[in-house]
């Protein structure tokens, strides 16, 4: 017999928890399994990964891993228990998944880690520091047979994913353009970790967003970038008294596997950009605009009849006709991470997250931009 719950007491969840309640008695939690989480790197990334994991059922975020202040951390965000080596907490907490979420140099050693103690892997972007060592994360995780994604979560903004829902409309392409730009780095004072090579890699803000770009650009059109010219700038040799050694601007020219050509400039030293991800894609019957302002609208442009809005506030992740609200930065990590987690349980599903074959992808486009620049000329992205 089911359980009423008295009308007062719904009254005092949310929406989501109230199903979450109904669940409960009816049996529901009894043959769903919680997937056990641990976060490492507790920086701004790691708890927005906290708090998109939170809005999903059946997951459990029960341990987080990080340098410094632990305790007051863990207490902060709720969790359990708190390690600052992530060796030990792998070890001891029995994961069914791992969140990577530190400086780059980090990335490879830790999915390492994980995968070879069967813990399936969310990876923050850039991959690694090199083609390489994504080249042995991506055998790894064929090998050990786990669930693996890296974290390109624009893939997930309603906009995106209607673009490339519509692409038939501009007919063959012809052209791509446009730009990701930020501007917290203006400041000659401005230091991060990630202006220094070592621990971020080869490049600064081709591999911190210039990555989303590409990757949005191959997702939505369809077209692998298969050759680049680059070109970049440093703005200043030292940032707080501290010597630098990556760039601050990448302009990029590339070809593509179908034929399109392109160009992109990418720079988190644009006053006035806080984080605008913008695309033109032209083709021969119509071009698609994306201004980079709206994660829920874009224009179809036409020569002989007027342009188009198009618009989505929904996706279907999980490919079932359900849809599932986007409004912001956390919700497009949230429907990231729902799919991630339906493939563990479903290994079918034929998802729309960046996996580590794309991941591999990435760093080699990442390297040959790098090699163009310092060269100056055409490099060939192989793979």
């Amino acid at each position: 017999m089911m359980k009423i719950i008295p009308f007062l007491y719904l009254n005092r969840w949310s929406s989501q928890r109230y199903y979450d309640i109904n669940k409960i008695w009816m049996g529901y939690n009894k043959t769903m399994k919680i997937y056990r989480v641990g976060i490492i790197g507790i920086g701004n990334i790691g708890k927005f990964h906290i708090e998109a994991l939170r809005k999903l059922d059946h997951i459990e975020v029960v341990s987080i891993c990080s340098k410094s202040d632990m305790e007051q951390r863990a207490k902060a965000l709720n969790v359990k228990t708190y390690y600052t080596d992530y060796e030990e907490m792998i070890l001891n907490e029995s994961l069914d998944v791992v969140h990577i979420c530190t400086t780059n140099d980090q990335h490879y050693p830790m999915a390492a880690f994980a995968i070879k103690h069967g813990v399936h892997v969310v990876l923050e972007k850039p991959m690694t520091l090199t083609h390489e060592e994504a080249e042995h994360l991506n055998e790894l995780a064929e090998n050990y047979q786990v669930v693996n994604e890296v974290h390109f979560h624009n893939r997930f903004y309603p906009i995106n994913s209607l673009v490339k829902d519509t692409l038939k409309e501009v007919g063959d392409i012809v052209s791509i353009s446009g730009s990701y730009l930020q501007d917290w780095m203006i400041p000659r004072d401005q230091f991060n970790w990630r202006a220094q090579s070592k621990a971020s890699g080869l490049t600064r803000v081709i591999a911190d967003v210039g990555t989303h770009w590409f990757d949005l650009i191959e997702y939505v059109t369809g077209h692998k970038i298969s050759e680049v010219s680059a070109k970049f700038k440093q703005i200043y040799e030292e940032r707080s008294h501290i010597t630098i050694d990556t760039e601050d601007v990448g302009v990029i020219i590339f070809k593509t596997d179908h034929g399109a050509i392109g160009t992109c400039l990418i720079s988190q030293s644009v006053a006035g950009k806080k984080n605008e991800v913008s695309y033109l894609i032209s083709g021969t019957k119509a071009s698609i605009i994306n201004e980079g302002t709206s994660i829920h609208e874009a224009t179809i442009g036409y020569q002989q009849q007027e342009n188009i809005k198009i618009k989505r506030h929904h996706i279907d992740t999980l490919k079932t006709g359900q849809l599932f609200e986007v409004n912001s930065f956390v919700d497009s990590f949230t429907e990231c991470f729902r799919q991630v987690y339906y493939k563990i349980k479903h290994s079918g599903f034929k998802y729309d997250y960046a996996d580590f074959k794309v991941g591999l992808h990435s760093m080699k486009l990442v390297d040959a931009i790098y090699l163009s620049n310092k060269e100056e000329r055409w490099v060939k992205v192989n793979g």
